[in-house]
């Protein structure tokens, strides 16, 4: 192979790391940590367990669930979907919280985050409350402004749809893919 060959491929290879780790999920590793020890939605926590009569008492009742290989999804009244560890001694601790608008209102649902973030919100809002240090990726056509605790191994994500508001929000233990 000639030298021009190789130094070529070594480029094509060094842009293209770079690429996959600047529009990857991977450059949340590379943002700097925010504090999200206090964060919760709707008033519930990471890893707080889905039977823990607190819980049961604020979000009464499951209405429908969705399986899944690692997880048990949940759709409670009041608008919170939840995703739990569905086996062994850690069953029913939740790893994601999510809020959501129904199918017909968008922004359609009270909860919110610790820091009073709800759907609807601008980007402007969540920014001026939650700090400059997040990292941006796109999903699904949204716009996702995140933030990442790395001591907490949490993160926080506010998808924004075209008009740039908030249209669904997701705590996560940031094992969770």
């Amino acid at each position: 192979m000639s030298k021009k060959r190789i130094a070529l491929s070594i480029s094509i290879l060094l842009i293209g790391g770079l690429v996959f780790t600047y529009f990857s999920a991977y450059s949340e590793k590379l943002t700097t940590s925010t504090n999200l020890s206090n964060e919760s939605i709707g008033g519930v926590k990471i890893h707080e367990n889905i039977n823990n009569s607190r819980f049961m008492t604020q979000y009464d009742k499951r209405l429908s669930k969705e399986d899944n290989d690692l997880y048990d999804y949940y759709h409670w009244k009041g608008g919170l979907e939840t995703a739990s560890i569905n086996s062994g001694k850690d069953k029913g601790s939740i790893m994601r919280l999510i809020i959501t608008g129904t199918d017909k209102k968008t922004f359609d649902n009270p909860l919110h985050t610790a820091k009073g973030i709800k759907l609807g919100d601008t980007k402007e809002k969540v920014l001026s409350l939650y700090g400059n240090k997040y990292y941006k990726s796109n999903e699904q056509g949204a716009d996702i402004i995140g933030y990442i605790d790395h001591k907490q191994e949490i993160t926080l994500e506010f998808w924004c749809i075209n008009s740039g508001k908030v249209a669904e929000i997701r705590l996560d233990d940031s094992s969770v893919n």
